[in-house]
């Protein structure tokens, strides 16, 4: 009876629910999505300034105000120009996002392998790689504007790059000085190649002056009435006197034809540098002399060949063999299209260009793009077979 009173209560008994919801703590609300990325006009410490000066160029700051409609005055100085885009850069617009997007698609690699790394010794190791590589801009970019780089190595990065403005400065003056005395240094080879010349023209004429002495000589010292002895058998036996002068002058010009030879070899050797030198510009990292030198020993390896005349390629390709070369070639945009040229320079080792037969925009470009991958640009006065030769011969000098 108990049992089912018992029963009967627990029944009537309201029963609890298995999970009070009242209970459980409710869901919190989504937080708003954190960038992993600071965008310039976010990024701290004034730092606007060395982002500019190193990873974006004189030429990269003139094409932005010229898409923005900023033109500077007539006159103003490459400080000014830095120093208004720098103030630019700090503040939400139109050029401080025209930069973001810019630097973004430049130097998309580098700021994807930046963010895929989180641990700070990590985030370390990856900045000196880049930045004993020479690949400082896009580095200091992709670090400077990650948000999960810790505040102490993005002072270190800092202060490195801080390091390397006073490193480029003292290089460029250094640079300055070395081509100046490098065009002294040509002047007088020039001035003692001609100088040469003329002595090697006085000695040939002297040389002919001989022989046909010696030959009016030996012919009026034979008798006319000798039957005997023909015009030849004379030539044969000049006296012993006049052989000896003769074989000196001939020793002697051909002493001043391998000194000609030697001095050309110099001075197309200091006309090379000196090109190379005003087609770089100042060198990009520290390491500015290992890097030509790991630029060097590969020149000559694969050669474009922008413009130039159609039916003699096939003549230069067996040139290019002869002397160890494989040669690309794109005809300037007859039948090419230009943009074509990118691809095909960063796939070569050097780009030789014949002024005389190839189109502005071309060979513009041509330069423009071997500046930026530091790759060396020969052009040539004409699109002869002699001048290519010549231009090779120049690079496959300075491998050796």
């Amino acid at each position: 009876m108990q049992d089912r009173n018992r029963r009967s209560a627990d029944l009537a008994r309201p029963k609890r629910p298995a999970i009070d919801l009242r209970a459980e703590p409710l869901e919190p609300e989504p937080a708003a999505r954190v960038s992993s990325r600071n965008r310039i006009w976010e990024i701290q410490g004034g730092l606007q300034c060395s982002i500019v000066g190193t990873c974006l160029s004189h030429e990269d700051l003139i094409a932005i105000g010229r898409k923005v409609g900023v033109r500077p005055r007539e006159g103003a100085r490459a400080y000014e120009i830095h120093s208004y885009f720098v103030q630019q850069a700090g503040k939400d617009g139109k050029i401080s996002r025209t930069m973001q997007k810019l630097l973004d698609q430049r130097h998309a690699g580098i700021i994807r392998r930046v963010q895929a790394v989180r641990g700070e010794s990590e985030l370390a190791r990856l900045w000196e790689e880049e930045f004993d590589s020479g690949r400082v801009a896009g580095a200091y970019w992709a670090f400077m504007s990650g948000a999960h780089v810790p505040a102490a190595l993005s002072t270190r990065i800092f202060g490195d790059v801080h390091m390397l403005s006073h490193v480029l400065g003292r290089v460029t003056h250094q640079n300055a000085s070395r081509a100046s005395e490098l065009q002294a240094r040509l002047d007088d080879l020039e001035s003692k190649l001609l100088r040469q010349a003329e002595r090697h023209r006085q000695i040939v004429l002297e040389r002919d002056a001989a022989r046909a002495r010696l030959s009016d000589s030996a012919i009026a010292t034979v008798p006319l009435t000798a039957p005997s002895v023909t015009p030849d058998r004379r030539r044969e036996q000049p006296p012993a006197r006049r052989e000896r002068a003769l074989t000196v002058a001939r020793e002697r010009a051909r002493a001043a034809e391998r000194m000609l030879a030697n001095l050309q070899q110099q001075l197309e050797r200091q006309r090379w540098q000196q090109r190379l030198r005003s087609a770089s510009g100042a060198p990009a990292c520290p390491g500015a002399e290992a890097c030509d030198e790991t630029v060097q020993t590969s020149i000559a390896r694969r050669i474009l060949y922008v413009g130039g005349r159609s039916g003699a390629i096939e003549n230069l390709r067996r040139v290019a063999a002869r002397m160890g070369a494989e040669l690309m070639h794109h005809d300037g945009g007859e039948e090419h299209a230009l943009v074509r040229i990118d691809g095909m320079i960063e796939g070569c080792d050097a780009v030789v260009c014949p002024i005389d037969c190839v189109s502005h925009s071309a060979c513009l470009r041509a330069k423009v793009l071997c500046r930026k991958f530091a790759k060396p640009f020969v052009p040539l006065r004409s699109a002869g077979a002699t001048s290519f030769e010549r231009a090779v011969q120049s690079l496959t000098s300075r491998v050796g």
